[in-house]
């Protein structure tokens, strides 16, 4: 009999795989007998706690294998499972939070300290539970996450839950200083992890190197290694030297990636003249990427090569770039093409569709698109039209059918893998006191794929510095939105609308 859900398809692959190693992680193994008994006491324990089906659970942790229990911890108990970006200021957390109304927060015991007073804080009371927390650090009520796990009784059976049923809520980047909340259903999750598992070729004997952030929609790839009986080895660091080990020692088969880590995995792999014959496939995606360095990979790597372009909305691809795609150069500067069942359409901006070669707004259709935004019901009405998404991308399909990406609508600036919006920190620096004027933009970037460049217009007088700026910023909007580089400047042009001139700031910042 075929699985009724994701939970209950984990069970089979638990059954099939129990000797197995399922997740491998700072030198620890958790077979797959193990990883289901855990999942199994820590929906109990959740139970316990007064979670019950609908009720948000808060997953605040960089990766670790907690992160990949707690998520199936909330699908066996019908729970809403809630990653949060762990780069993400405290206030900016604490919003989101109430937001939800999460009960439960599990959170790393490296995290917990700095965000202890936050807690108190929420408008609503919230269940917190550490992990590797030594007994003295989790003496004020917080529960430690080990305890938690190994005093529960198990939850045997998954609870029923509909297709309809919201399983995920997500992050996303706003020019709010608010990331908005995106709904998915158990149906959407199960559409994406089918069609990845088929795309993507993930299947018993794979290996998958788990390095991007289990808060970001690329967790799906993680989920699937499980679902299949695959082997998950979870990176505890971002050093070449490290990932490039991780892929020789345990034979990787998958590596899902951004570029600028497959670049630095690349400078490795030669520094080393290592010889990576274990790798399949290799799916990056997430930024801007460069012909050299994808011409550089495909002489190291004898693997395919595959580039999705999607977003949290959508969970996930929407076009792909094919290995069969990659051999051709002229494909190398697309988005691929749709995936089985996905439409896309370029429009102007009336609505009306364009033709082949016209640049408009990317709109998708999907079976895996969001629920709505939460809490946002105007925001929803305004990006999904009559079942289209409206990404806000700026592109267009050339007459082979391949989507061609131009610009951001937004300005978005994605900096090794994460999403900033430039508005967003020209509003952070602007409540500095000792700024007349700001400018905000993203400038390529060797290492991060693109980096913040602010220019700043100091008041009279002022002795205001490169690190003030970048120190208010990180503490404010969390360190991955902070400028990499700081240009102080006389004056920002404008327009009559007060826009900032793009030739006068491309000028500036020397783009």
């Amino acid at each position: 009999m075929a699985p009724r859900s994701l939970s209950e398809a984990f069970d089979a692959s638990v059954l099939s795989h129990c000797d197995k190693v399922a997740v491998r992680f700072k030198g620890r193994e958790l077979t797959y007998r193990d990883l289901g008994a855990r999942v199994k006491k820590l929906a109990g324990g959740l139970a316990a706690l007064g979670v019950r089906s609908g009720d948000r659970v808060v997953m605040i942790s960089a990766n670790q294998p907690a992160c990949m229990e707690c998520l199936l911890a909330c699908l066996r108990v019908g729970a809403v499972y809630e990653p949060c970006n762990v780069r993400l200021a405290p206030s900016v957390t604490k919003r989101v939070i109430e937001r939800s109304g999460a009960s439960v927060a599990v959170v790393s015991g490296e995290l917990y300290p700095a965000m202890r007073e936050l807690f108190e804080e929420v408008a609503h009371p919230v269940r917190v539970v550490v992990t590797g927390a030594s007994p003295d650090e989790a003496h004020d009520g917080a529960i430690d996450y080990e305890r938690l796990v190994e005093g529960s009784s198990p939850c045997d059976s998954s609870v029923r839950v509909a297709s309809s049923d919201v399983v995920l809520l997500l992050h996303t980047s706003g020019t709010t200083g608010l990331p908005r909340g995106v709904l998915h259903t158990h149906e959407a999750l199960a559409r994406r992890v089918a069609a990845d598992q088929r795309t993507m070729a993930f299947e018993e004997g794979c290996v998958t190197l788990c390095v991007l952030p289990l808060f970001h929609v690329t967790f799906v790839s993680a989920l699937i290694t499980l679902l299949v009986g695959g082997e998950l080895v979870m990176a505890s660091s971002r050093k070449a030297t490290d990932l490039l080990a991780a892929i020789k020692d345990f034979g990787v088969t998958h590596l899902c990636v951004v570029p600028f880590l497959l670049r630095l995995i690349v400078a490795q792999v030669q520094r080393e003249r290592a010889c990576i014959d274990t790798l399949r496939f290799v799916i990056y995606g997430g930024e801007p990427v460069d012909e050299g360095l994808l011409a550089c990979c495909q002489e190291l790597f004898s693997c395919k090569f595959m580039q999705g372009y999607g977003m949290t909305e959508t969970l996930g691809a929407v076009t792909m770039l094919l290995p069969e795609h990659h051999r051709h150069a002229e494909n190398l500067l697309t988005a691929g093409m749709p995936l089985p069942g996905v439409e896309v359409r370029i429009i102007d901006d009336g609505g009306e569709e364009l033709p082949q070669g016209v640049a408009g707004e990317v709109t998708v259709k999907t079976d895996t698109l969001m629920k709505g935004y939460a809490c946002d019901e105007e925001r929803t009405r305004q990006v999904v039209r009559d079942g289209w998404y409206l990404t806000g991308d700026i592109g267009m399909l050339d007459d082979r059918g391949f989507l061609v990406l131009i610009d951001r609508k937004s300005n978005m600036v994605i900096t090794g893998g994460e999403n900033v919006y430039p508005l967003e920190v020209e509003r952070c620096i602007r409540m500095l006191d000792d700024v007349a004027d700001v400018a905000v933009a993203g400038v390529p970037d060797a290492y991060w794929g693109e980096s913040i460049v602010a220019c700043v217009v100091r008041v009279d007088g002022s002795s205001l510095t490169e690190r003030d700026v970048v120190a208010h910023c990180a503490h404010c909007l969390g360190g991955y939105k902070k400028p990499r580089k700081v240009i102080f400047a006389q004056r920002i042009e404008r327009g009559a609308s007060g826009k900032v001139s793009k030739a006068f700031l491309d000028e500036l910042i020397g783009r």
